[in-house]
């Protein structure tokens, strides 16, 4: 079976929306400030369009459901629809679709020894809401079962890569190549990109570009969106900008491609670009960060304004829920709109236990410089060299860490 690519991010951070359709409301920015509730001029007015996830897969959703309405129990059913639902959940970033995956999965949820493609999805689950320990083990437990699992392995990197684990990300990828050389090299650039190798790295996903498996746009875009982030760190900007294009030309939606995409813009003082890229995309938290900053960037008072708002109701909603998704996202809030660095540091850090992805890093230094905190500076700096991380991003960053004096 062909491993599913699952970015985690932005969040994995980039999984975080709020809405399954999106609102078409011819209305101004003000209006919208103000807006009543909409009563639509005629039964023919559109008000929602569907995902083309939802709509190319509906035969295949009712499918199951049917199913499942004769035999509640089942589990090829059940696993079959949280699949397409934890898809749909990462090419939307909509949380209600991993919902939806868990409950069909309760039956075996708790469980001490779940089938395997339970173990699978409850890790994929478990990935997403960023309990990385509980991910982990359900992925270990699963790769003793199916040591041939191509997409256990890869799974099981991804996490321990996210979490800055590069010796055992490079076993699971020796561990990956026995059953797919392919995708074994792939994993294993990725490590050689965060360890000291990223020129080579580079080289051997170009090299792979030609040999995708079955040709598929997900894998194709995963790869081009590597390249872009790899070329990004090494300060390549026209070929990272390059990747980025052709990953963009492939007619499939990804929020993740969408969100590091803005971050590129961003970086280059390119607002009015993240925009026209984002206007339609306000439903993804992560997403609606970058609107906001662009609208900063651009001095546009109204629209910076309009987008705090939407965003603080969402993180005094993440707040209630006591959820951990918004940890990283919140902190660059707070350093860019509140001044708060204080708790922008302390959001950071907590965000740095649990994964030190590039983002992640260049966050938690930005807000210990904000803090005067060298200590922890001078921890992530350490951290970077023991690991032989190259990124030019976090040049002049690192700069700003005075150096110890002696005693």
């Amino acid at each position: 079976m062909k491993p599913v690519v699952y970015k985690t991010s932005l969040p994995r951070w980039s999984f975080i929306g709020s809405i399954f359709c999106v609102l078409i409301l011819g209305t101004t920015l003000n209006t919208r400030l103000q807006a009543a509730a909409y009563t639509p001029p005629s039964d023919q007015t559109v008000l929602t369009v569907l995902p083309d996830f939802l709509l190319s897969h509906s035969a295949e959703i009712r499918s199951f459901k049917a199913r499942l309405q004769a035999e509640p129990h089942s589990l090829a059913a059940s696993t079959g629809l949280a699949r397409l639902y934890i898809d749909l959940g990462r090419r939307e970033a909509d949380p209600r679709y991993y919902g939806y995956a868990e409950a069909l999965l309760s039956l075996w949820w708790s469980a001490s020894q779940p089938p395997p493609e339970v173990l699978l999805l409850r890790a994929l689950l478990r990935q997403h809401q960023h309990d990385y320990a509980a991910a982990l083990q359900d992925l270990q437990q699963l790769v003793q079962q199916q040591a041939g699992s191509s997409q256990a392995w890869l799974t099981l990197a991804v996490v321990q890569w996210v979490q800055g684990d590069y010796a055992a990300a490079k076993q699971s990828c020796k561990a990956l190549a026995n059953s797919s050389t392919w995708y074994g090299s792939v994993c294993f650039s990725q490590v050689l990109s965060f360890t000291g190798e990223a020129e080579r790295a580079y080289q051997l996903q170009l090299s792979l570009l030609p040999a995708l498996p079955q040709a598929t746009p997900e894998l194709a875009q995963w790869v081009q969106t590597n390249l872009a982030e790899i070329a990004w760190r090494l300060g390549q900007l026209s070929k990272a900008e390059q990747h980025f294009r052709e990953a963009l030309a492939i007619e499939r939606q990804d929020h993740y491609l969408l969100r590091v995409y803005s971050d590129f813009l961003l970086s280059q003082q390119r607002s009015a670009e993240v925009i026209r890229l984002l206007k339609d995309k306000t439903t993804d938290d992560a997403l609606l960060l970058r609107l906001a900053l662009a609208s900063q960037q651009a001095q546009d008072i109204e629209a910076t304004q309009f987008y705090r708002q939407q965003l603080q109701a969402r993180y005094q909603a993440a707040h209630l829920r006591k959820s951990k998704l918004h940890q990283r996202d919140e902190a660059w809030y707070l350093l860019s709109f509140e001044e708060n660095s204080q708790r922008a540091l302390e959001l950071a850090q907590a965000n740095w236990a649990e994964q030190k992805e590039a983002e992640d890093t260049a966050l938690l230094l930005r807000a210990a410089l904000a803090n005067q905190d060298f200590t922890t500076a001078r921890k992530v700096q350490m951290w970077l060299q023991q690991n032989q991380q190259q990124d030019t991003r976090l040049d002049g960053l690192l700069a700003q860490i005075p150096k110890e004096q002696a005693s």
